[in-house]
């Protein structure tokens, strides 16, 4: 049984780490290579929804509400990636005792420190910044993300009662 929970609590650091490395490497993309991402994801989805509701939008319409969508769309990605990362954080916590009775305010605390520091490394990508918003973004994902959690956790030991 200990060596299970031992397991556990490095798949859980490492789960914790590559989560950090793929937000790392999204944030390591130049601005350009980061706007052709999302401009294509937001023109693919612009597509969808010309065609789920035949509305038959030409390429100026297309690109009109691509580039509509795009910010929200990116910042949903960055709120999302957070949550995240606060769960996995949340899982981590939840193995030390000393971590145990705060894990939803430490991990939600360890999401904004990352959040810090990944602002920071932008501030040395070409065409990219540091903004304080984007900080506060990435912690309001983490904050929606531990909220949903402890909702699914209190129904969930409300259901075994």
């Amino acid at each position: 049984m200990e060596d299970s929970k031992h397991k556990r609590k490095y798949i859980w650091l490492m789960a914790a780490v590559l989560w950090m490395v793929l937000i790392f490497h999204f944030s390591n993309q130049k601005a350009s290579e980061s706007s052709e991402i999302s401009g294509s994801l937001t023109y693919r989805m612009a597509e969808g929804v010309s065609r789920m509701f035949h509305f038959d939008w030409n390429e100026e319409t297309l690109l009109k509400y691509a580039g509509a969508v795009e910010h929200p769309v990116r910042k949903a990605a960055h709120m999302t990636e957070y949550a995240v990362l606060a769960w996995i954080l949340f899982g981590n916590c939840i193995h030390y005792p000393l971590l145990q009775k705060k894990s939803y305010l430490w991990a939600g605390i360890g999401a904004v420190l990352y959040a810090a520091t990944d602002e920071f490394h932008q501030l040395f990508i070409e065409g990219r910044s540091g903004e304080v918003g984007d900080v506060l973004i990435d912690g309001t994902g983490a904050a929606l993300g531990l909220l949903f959690l402890w909702i699914a956790v209190s129904i969930k030991n409300k259901r075994k009662r």
